[in-house]
């Protein structure tokens, strides 16, 4: 216990600091610094957790299990401490996450997001590959980190012929009314159902926010949210008034290594091919065609959408570009112009840029100091050798869709 007690005295001594006495370079420094500990104490209990969960310490007192024990003994809920356990076990059989997180190099949501990949049917491919995930979520957020590993567990299961269930046989409402009346609505939809109502439910709100502006009327965007719920309601039966129907968008990102294995949504949730397959006649599909990680040699027009050069910008830059590494996906984003329009700045996907609205439209948050890209001319004669690349590299398997 002499370790333990050092770790008291220690924490005794940071609620002793004087946080009022610390300039704001301190303040952040020891917020982040704590914050990295915290996860490096978090993976180094899981060690000693694995082991009192192995030689089943937790029954010698006739619990029924270690996490109804644990979550007794430490005053937690039982579904943190079943969370806390299925780390501490995953970790045993992963040890250069293990390793990393120890020494800081990765968080403790980055190490959950590796041990949820960690399926038992994935075994032997986690082992091969770990090193390699681990060393690619270095320096990423846990949203990024979190992609890849989706990425690798749709290949992972791929390799291992283990068919995915489909995501929409987990669909699921709950409506309730309640003693006073009211109704309580709890559901969950699979990740292109979800885009589909989310759109929708967004461009009503918005719609919303605009009539409430023009009549001074104040409501939250909660209660906004809610009063579009119900005019999706009532038009139901049909297309609503103004004859939009929400589709979902289908994104196919072509040309370039680094973006060949992409598959997601304008949201960017990752999504398997398959997935796609019973949305095709429901759901708008575009592809983009990149020359180099960075430069977009062109964008379909097979769906309708305002401004395909806007569109490029999406797909290629996919979150808030802001340098604190904003993830606010592209869809809900500005474009902005990197060397403002009034200062001469063009209008083209070389000064182009996503920024959330807040670091987009407020002075005080918004980067002032990038740079655009390297500027390079896109002629006609670079979309056919990018498409001809394509074929060339996968022969007969499909052709590159015309802008």
């Amino acid at each position: 216990m002499g370790t333990v007690q050092e770790l008291a005295t220690l924490i005794d001594e940071l609620f002793n600091v004087d946080i009022d006495s610390l300039d704001d370079a301190s303040l952040d420094a020891h917020v982040t610094g704590i914050s990295h500990q915290r996860d490096r104490l978090a993976v180094a209990h899981a060690r000693f957790l694995a082991r009192w969960d192995a030689r089943k310490v937790w029954a010698q007192d006739g619990s029924r299990s270690g996490a109804a024990r644990l979550a007794r003994d430490t005053a937690q809920f039982t579904n943190t401490t079943r969370t806390e356990l299925r780390r501490a076990r995953r970790l045993t059989a992963l040890p250069a996450t293990a390793a990393a997180a120890s020494h800081g190099t990765l968080s403790l949501d980055q190490v959950d997001v590796i041990t949820r990949a960690a399926q038992p049917w994935r075994r032997e491919l986690m082992s091969r590959d770990e090193q390699q995930l681990v060393e690619l979520c270095q320096g990423l957020s846990a949203a990024d980190s979190a992609k890849i590993l989706t990425y690798w567990g749709h290949r992972a299961d791929a390799e291992v012929g283990r068919d995915p269930a489909p995501r929409d046989a987990t669909n699921h409402l709950h409506v309730s009314e309640t003693i006073e009346g009211t109704v309580v609505i709890n559901g969950q939809l699979d990740p292109i159902s979800g885009a589909a109502f989310s759109n929708e439910l967004k461009r009503l709100a918005e719609q919303l926010r605009r009539a409430d502006a023009a009549a001074g009327i104040d409501r939250t965007p909660a209660q906004r949210r809610a009063a579009a719920l119900i005019d999706m309601a009532t038009r139901s039966a049909s297309a609503s008034a103004d004859g939009h129907r929400s589709r979902a968008l289908l994104t196919v990102q072509l040309g370039d290594d680094s973006f060949r294995h992409l598959c997601e949504l304008a949201n960017g949730t990752v999504i398997t091919p398959n997935e796609l397959v019973p949305w095709l006649n429901d759901a708008d599909l575009e592809t983009v065609l990149f020359d180099g990680p960075s430069t977009v040699i062109s964008v379909s027009r097979q769906r309708n959408f305002t401004g395909a050069l806007r569109r490029a910008i999406q797909v290629r830059d996919r979150h808030c570009q802001h340098p604190s590494g904003c993830d606010v996906p592209a869809d809900e984003c500005d474009v902005d112009h990197i060397v403002p329009y009034a200062e001469g700045g063009p209008t083209d996907q070389f000064n182009g840029r996503l920024e959330c609205p807040t670091h987009n439209r407020r002075s005080d948050f918004h980067d002032h100091g990038a740079s655009p890209l390297p500027r390079r001319t896109v002629a006609h004669i670079d979309a056919l050798r990018a498409r001809v690349r394509w074929r060339i590299r996968h022969g007969d398997h499909g052709d590159v869709p015309a802008p």
